[in-house]
């Protein structure tokens, strides 16, 4: 995962009229012994707040989500710099531009904590976690996306295909959302949906390192995202054989399931009178 920090190009940020803020919201669980690698007393950074609060008790530093204020956006190369030191997640990192001050930022983002889904079952919001914030912002209606991004005139996350992505946002002076933020259905199932590819990415990263290598790391999402769309159309459910499936799509490639002899043996799973295993067990017999 270092690599890919590595690698990772210059934000494309944009010239600002007026008054800016430059940010980095950084999940610190995504990244390995956090408040090492991260010098918030260095030259590059002026202010930070965990956005569950301060203070924060030392035990749960690193595992809480930070607003950094940045002197100059040329100082994100710091901040990056410093991630491909460790390993760090896909999500870890996101960029906003804003006229907001750091106590000001820091609130806003706070209360928007809390997201409400179906049953009133009441859960964190996990928008700081930059492998969502894009689908976070796709799956809100017209009415909910605009007052939920309205903290920055820029937000800019790593998307996934390892370029940086800018989401639509605009600032307001007063603060246009009202808390929690609430899913129905729908929009719960679309973002279940769109991040679990990278839960299996995260899978084998942790377990099978190297069948990723059998597929280039800017495609990484999307051969999970087809895998599994392709699995689900044999009625292939549980967590367990969808990985399953993917595994077996990383080392026979990713069209095994149209060749002989999968497809014949793939149409018993999809009929109900076999499983996975089953055909899995009957091919290797």
């Amino acid at each position: 995962m270092a690599s890919f920090w590595f690698d990772l190009p210059s934000p494309p940020i944009l010239p600002v009229a007026g008054t800016s803020h430059y940010y980095a919201m950084i999940d610190g669980a995504q990244v390995e012994r956090f408040s090492q690698r991260i010098n918030a007393s260095g030259t590059a950074i002026s202010g930070r707040v965990a956005l569950f609060g301060e203070p924060i008790a030392p035990d749960r530093f690193d595992a809480t989500p930070h607003i950094f204020e940045i002197r100059d956006p040329a100082d994100y190369a710091v901040i990056i710099r410093q991630l491909s030191r460790a390993e760090t997640g896909h999500g870890a990192l996101s960029l906003l531009v804003s006229p907001l001050e750091l106590p000001e930022m820091a609130t806003r983002l706070t209360r928007r904590m809390d997201v409400k889904l179906q049953d009133d079952v009441d859960c964190v919001n996990r928008f700081f976690d930059a492998r969502i914030t894009p689908h976070l912002h796709a799956c809100l209606s017209d009415e909910q996306r605009p007052p939920f991004f309205s903290v920055a005139e820029q937000w800019l996350v790593v998307g996934h295909d390892y370029e940086w992505l800018s989401l639509p946002s605009h600032c307001a002076d007063e603060d246009l959302f009202s808390g929690p933020l609430t899913l129905n259905a729908k929009q719960e199932a679309y973002l279940i949906d769109h991040c679990y590819p990278y839960a299996l990415m995260e899978h084998f990263e942790r377990t099978d390192p190297e069948l990723l290598d059998n597929v280039e790391p800017k495609r990484h999402y999307k051969f999970f995202q087809k895998a599994i769309e392709a699995a689900e159309r044999y009625n292939i459910e549980g967590a367990s054989d969808i990985t399953l499936f993917c595994t077996m799509s990383l080392t026979r490639g990713a069209g095994f399931h149209k060749e002989a002899p999968w497809a014949e043996k793939l149409e018993a799973v999809q009929a109900g009178t076999a499983t996975l295993q089953q055909i899995l067990k009957s091919i290797h017999d």
